[in-house]
């Protein structure tokens, strides 16, 4: 703690974002430098780097989701176990750079989201909305000897928000504009959209969760075809949209139609979705069914985002990258012009893990950093908890 006065005073800090994302694909780190705070923050990607996340252990993860007969202990043990693989990472990541733990300042980790209840539900009377991301802190502080924030969804939870989205506030804060209004759509497991209005304040900004992103379209790779993903949307544009199967998604899914404020998860979209896919599912075609699920996944996001009109989309996360997916939105964007993210060093791949440099930064800074008019939070609170190393 010697250090925390210090690094208190810094306005030039050189932070790590880490997370790992829904599909539970990878570990991603970022180093960035942030100078400043707020609106004035200025942000310079120095590098990213993905590490691959075991499959077995992909597996584990995923089964916490899904499976009534996890024990409190594989809980424990796995919130220590991904601690370990995120400091793991970090640790590679700084050597690879031949940087050391003293030449950064701050590490900003989200963690690894596997249980989330934003929807209130009294149990012996109290209110139990809530959310789960693991991979303490604490560990990664100490197996890294950096500074740590994280935890970054709780305080909003405990405020009646739903968590999520957060990737808002690095958009306000990056991309806010006097002259014209933008929306941008991240589309990691879940979509999400965030849309700027010209001039708008911190709680003016409308985003929330649009429905899926790539988890169906991964699932069903997985389950068809043995896959983790469809590379480039290759085996969607090899199908044919089957319309009985798209009208039994839109009138099945009710998430994409909810109002906003919302957001979602594998809670939602996890095994019984697929099963219930796969049960609706007349002689299709393995790829008719991947188009298909990839063309809902792009309605599901302009069902949404259509009632704000926006000029411009740019689109950040994975699905940026399938083709089968950008060109569905773009047929259904019509004028709308649909391009991925690529401004001010933020790409498809990075943008989330700058988004948790930003937030550990404006921690320190003593910033309230969520957006009450996206995850439905009565007031705003301060983002994250600080373990030191």
């Amino acid at each position: 703690m010697n250090n925390f006065e210090t690094l208190i005073r810094k306005n030039l800090r050189t932070v790590i974002g880490v997370l790992s994302g829904t599909s539970v694909d990878a570990v991603d780190v970022v180093l960035v430098k942030i100078k400043g705070k707020g609106k004035s923050s200025e942000i310079k990607v120095l590098d990213f780097r993905s590490y691959p996340i075991n499959i077995k252990l992909k597996k584990h993860i995923l089964r916490l989701s899904t499976d009534n007969k996890i024990k409190a202990e594989d809980i424990c043990r796995l919130n220590f176990v991904i601690g370990n693989l995120f400091a793991e990472s970090v640790n590679k990541f700084i050597s690879d750079k031949n940087l050391s733990a003293k030449d950064i300042d701050l590490i900003g980790s989200h963690g690894q989201t596997v249980c989330h209840f934003p929807a209130n539900k009294k149990l012996f009377g109290y209110d139990s909305r809530s959310t789960l991301q693991l991979g303490d802190p604490s560990v990664i502080a100490n197996r890294t000897g950096i500074n740590v924030i994280g935890d970054f969804r709780t305080a909003d939870v405990a405020s009646g928000g739903d968590g999520a989205p957060l990737v808002p506030y690095l958009d306000y804060i990056l991309f806010a504009s006097d002259k014209k209004s933008r929306a941008f759509v991240n589309i990691g497991g879940i979509s999400n959209v965030t849309y700027l209005c010209k001039s708008c304040d911190q709680n003016e900004v409308i985003a929330f969760d649009t429905g899926p992103g790539n988890m169906l379209i991964d699932s069903l790779m997985m389950k068809l075809f043995k896959k983790k993903y469809d590379k480039n949307g290759k085996t969607s544009s090899a199908g044919k949209v089957n319309a009985g199967l798209f009208k039994f998604l839109k009138d099945y899914d009710k998430f994409y139609r909810k109002k906003f404020p919302k957001s979602t998860g594998r809670e939602y979209y996890g095994e019984k979705y697929i099963s219930d896919i796969l049960k609706n599912v007349e002689n299709a075609k393995p790829a008719d069914i991947i188009s298909t699920v990839t063309k809902f996944t792009a309605f599901t996001i302009y069902h949404n985002i259509k009632r704000f009109n926006p000029g411009e989309l740019l689109i950040s996360g994975g699905g940026a990258k399938n083709i089968s997916l950008m060109n569905f939105l773009k047929e259904y964007s019509g004028k709308t012009e649909v391009n991925p993210i690529n401004e001010k060093g933020i790409t498809t791949d990075n943008k989330e893990a700058v988004l948790f440099a930003l937030l550990a930064n404006e921690f320190l800074n003593g910033n309230r950093a969520n957006i009450t008019s996206a995850t439905g939070s009565f007031k705003n609170v301060f983002l994250g908890k600080f373990c030191p190393a």
